[in-house]
């Protein structure tokens, strides 16, 4: 059976008695078309089913009205729930996503965005891998508007948002100190994640605040694979149970971390208290709800996403980072060591 093309501006032309001009002038809300004359075209573009070949209209426009965004790991709820609330922003001002996941590969991230250039994304919000900017500074010389979301690089190349990671890992560690705890266990991701790096200050900085000094053993350095963090952490409390407590890089790893502990036969929160971060919504409800840091992840989206959209239509921002205020959500995974 042959199959029916697609019906064409020339057609609906032809219908309505009119130019191809006047009828794409007409659908694109120009304000030279006489009112009869645009609903007229309306009407028999819907009585045709006519779409707008959005190729074509891109080519002429300069503008997809697409938006590509490269996350890390959106396995993470805490990537997932960006996804979801980018996703309803942008989608509400008349903008698709195209989301890519690197899966912190830097070769993966690197195919992501070229992918996303070829497709003629108008921006992009990226959660880079390392800390080079490598690739980010691949989008910036083909001009596409970019925000890193999350993280940042030391030497700022592009726009960020993220939420102050120093303050978080400062307040987490204060909430452990003024618990009593003083042998507090942080277990990070790799330092080239700035994330890491500031959270790890902000853990530095409290223990200074308290008199005590940095202890190079209460630190394990894990992936982000759930069962790396699951063995190491096991492996260190059956070692020794020097440390009464425990930072963890983020949720998903901190509930992984919860159950290593189990395994070895402590509890929590009597043993040991642990404190995450992201505020994961899965956190707050298992048997032992999971203290944890709030970055805020809305406002940074919101944040985020608006400064997209401003770089897009202005190309007038300035680049260096804003950081979100977060907050401690205290739960049932803490208590006091006193």
């Amino acid at each position: 059976m042959k199959k029916n093309n697609p019906p064409t501006i020339r057609e609906i032309a032809r219908l309505v008695g009119v130019s191809a001009n006047t009828v794409s002038r007409a659908l694109n809300n120009k304000p030279d078309v006489s009112p009869e004359t645009k609903n007229n075209i309306i009407k028999t573009a819907q009585f045709l089913n006519y779409t707008p070949n959005a190729i074509a209209r891109a080519l002429v426009q300069r503008t997809t009205r697409t938006i590509g965004m490269v996350m890390s790991d959106i396995s993470d709820p805490f990537f997932g729930e960006m996804v979801k609330d980018a996703e309803v922003f942008f989608r509400s001002r008349g903008y698709n996503l195209i989301l890519c996941n690197t899966q912190e590969n830097f070769d993966q991230e690197k195919h992501s965005i070229e992918t996303l250039i070829n497709k003629r994304v108008d921006g992009i919000l990226l959660t880079p891998v390392g800390k080079s900017g490598e690739n980010t500074q691949e989008i910036l010389k083909n001009r596409i508007p970019t925000v890193l979301l999350g993280r940042h690089f030391d030497k700022p190349i592009a726009p960020s948002i993220t939420s102050d990671d120093e303050r978080g890992g400062y307040l987490a560690t204060r909430h452990l100190l003024e618990l009593g705890h003083q042998e507090i266990l942080f277990i990070n991701v790799s330092h080239h994640i700035s994330s890491a790096r500031d959270r790890f200050c902000g853990y530095q900085k409290a223990l200074k605040e308290f008199g005590l000094d940095y202890n190079e053993s209460l630190q394990i350095h894990t992936s982000f694979d759930l069962e790396d963090a699951y063995q190491k952490t096991k492996e260190f409390f059956s070692q020794t149970r020097k440390a009464t407590a425990v930072i963890v890089f983020c949720d998903i790893l901190a509930i992984s971390v919860m159950k290593a502990i189990i395994d070895v036969g402590l509890s929590i929160p009597q043993d040991i208290s642990i404190v995450g971060f992201d505020n994961i919504k899965i956190g707050s409800l298992l048997p032992i709800s999971l203290t944890t840091i709030d970055p805020n992840k809305k406002k940074m989206i919101e944040t985020a996403s608006e400064l997209l959209l401003e770089f897009i239509q202005s190309d007038n921002v300035k680049v260096g980072n804003i950081s979100i205020e977060p907050t401690l959500t205290i739960r049932s995974s803490t208590w006091s060591s006193f």
